[in-house]
């Protein structure tokens, strides 16, 4: 049933059958997808990369080798509304398949801008402020779209979460804008402090993601991670630059 739903929302079957085994198996080799999949192993590194595009599977180094790992399936609850009450359907054995899985990393590589987007949405369910530092000025408009930060900023003002973003110097407009917004602080630092690299944290989850010089998002790569020991020394080091920012 699982499969079938997630080909009813977009899945190819190979597609489907790779993510459901990834979620049972945790972080694994392509060959020990293809065994639980029953899938060839040149299609498995089809599906995967189509799956990737989604921002559905990630990638991390294991003793060297490569092994990929599937994102949260909360995470799919960003499809169409149209395709939500189906996955709600499912969500429940997909999400015990996850919490069951063995050696689950919380550190992960995702290329593509639908990860950062889908990952940044689920901050809206983290109890805690959201920092944002290193943003280059394009974001908005060449990554992550206009009209998905303006409900991204929507949803999490009605929530009362507040944000604090720190610019890249080219940003005056924005940062201007932003602080007319409810529950958001703005600031941008000059411009030797600029980068190409954000780092956005939320509780327990850090987002560290490398911005393409071209602006392409296909190739931004995000690392994630979920640790409260390293989110809290990066939000010590956020509050050094705050204090050097400008409005």
């Amino acid at each position: 049933m699982k499969e079938q739903t997630l080909m009813e929302v977009g899945f190819s079957k190979n597609e489907a059958k790779v993510y459901v085994s990834l979620l049972e198996t945790g972080p694994a080799s392509a060959t020990k997808i293809a065994e639980v999949s029953g899938i060839h192993r040149v299609n498995v590194y089809d599906s995967i990369e189509k799956l990737k595009e989604r921002g559905l599977v990630g990638f991390l180094q294991n003793n060297g080798k490569r092994v990929f790992q599937a994102s949260s399936p909360d995470l799919l609850l960003t499809l169409p509304k149209t395709m939500e009450m189906k996955i709600r359907n499912i969500l429940p054995e997909l999400q015990l398949k996850n919490q069951l899985a063995p050696q689950k990393s919380d550190v992960g590589i995702y290329n593509g801008s639908d990860f950062r987007r889908n990952k940044t949405l689920e901050l809206l369910e983290v109890k805690d402020n959201i920092i944002s530092f290193g943003v280059p000025p394009y974001v908005v408009a060449k990554i992550l779209g206009k009209d998905w930060t303006e409900g991204f900023h929507q949803r999490r003002i009605k929530n009362k979460q507040t944000i604090y973003h720190l610019y890249n110097y080219g940003a005056k407009d924005r940062v201007k804008y932003l602080n007319t917004l409810p529950y958001t602080k703005a600031r941008y630092v000059d411009p030797e402090n600029d980068q190409t690299v954000e780092t956005v944290l939320c509780g327990e989850h850090i987002m560290i993601i490398a911005y393409p010089e071209d602006q392409d998002s296909r190739k931004l790569v995000t690392i994630y991670m979920k640790s409260q020991q390293i989110a809290d020394a990066y939000r010590k080091y956020f509050w050094i630059l705050w204090e050097k920012g400008k409005e």
